[in-house]
């Protein structure tokens, strides 16, 4: 009796070899999902980067200008003008309308009782020009009173100084408040008095945008000793 042979026995059965794997298109768009994702993380990187180099240097500005805003409110604040018997001013507070290039550019000038150090001091705050840029230059010299039998004059000791408080500014505005209007010019000898108030504005640019600091400030020694 002939013994058959099922061929049921060597039909191929699946194996890992012959799994489904990914098409030619699902690589394509998971590397197209790559790059998309990788690109906003590029660009928002970058972004934060570029973000945080301008905050870094509008903020040092920023603080600039106010540092040296608030020095211009204490000293005008302690502004002082003294009369002598012969009826001349020998100090004061002169503010002189300037421009450099177009640019309004004041200039401020006055004694006042120093924040810093004992006494006064004569001080000048101008803008002048260097290498294209507006600075804002400040310079102090020490005063005293010199007391004699007849008058009182004063004095200027050694000890000047100029420095440059900031620069790449677009304009220096002082004005003060005459006749309920804001007025650029302003001289002691002429008015015989300090003035109620005083407005100071630096302007600076800010990445093509421009920005104005004011700050206000009022003398509080007096009109006339």
């Amino acid at each position: 009796m002939k013994k058959r042979i099922s061929f049921s026995a060597f039909k191929c059965r699946p194996s890992a070899f012959n799994s489904k794997g990914f098409t030619l298109i699902e690589v394509l768009l998971s590397i197209a999902l790559l790059v998309i994702v990788l690109g906003i993380v590029y660009s928002s990187f970058f972004t934060v980067h570029r973000a945080i180099e301008r905050f870094e240097g509008v903020s040092l500005k920023y603080h600039e200008v106010r540092t040296v805003l608030d020095i211009m409110r204490r000293e005008i604040e302690g502004a002082f003008m003294e009369t002598s018997d012969t009826g001349r001013n020998q100090t004061g507070l002169v503010i002189e309308d300037r421009d450099i290039y177009g640019k309004t550019t004041s200039r401020l000038h006055l004694t006042a009782f120093s924040f810093k150090r004992n006494g006064l001091s004569t001080t000048s705050y101008y803008v002048d020009e260097k290498d294209g840029k507006l600075i804002l230059i400040k310079d102090g010299t020490p005063t005293f009173i010199l007391l004699t039998d007849e008058n009182q004059e004063i004095g200027r000791s050694s000890g000047s100084y100029s420095l440059e408080m900031v620069e790449g500014i677009e304009s220096f505005t002082v004005e003060t408040l005459f006749n309920n209007k804001w007025v650029k010019t302003w001289d002691t000898k002429q008015t015989e008095r300090l003035p109620e108030v005083i407005r100071l504005s630096i302007e600076f640019d800010d990445k093509g945008k421009k920005v104005i600091l004011t700050e206000y400030a009022r003398p509080k020694v007096g009109n006339k000793l």
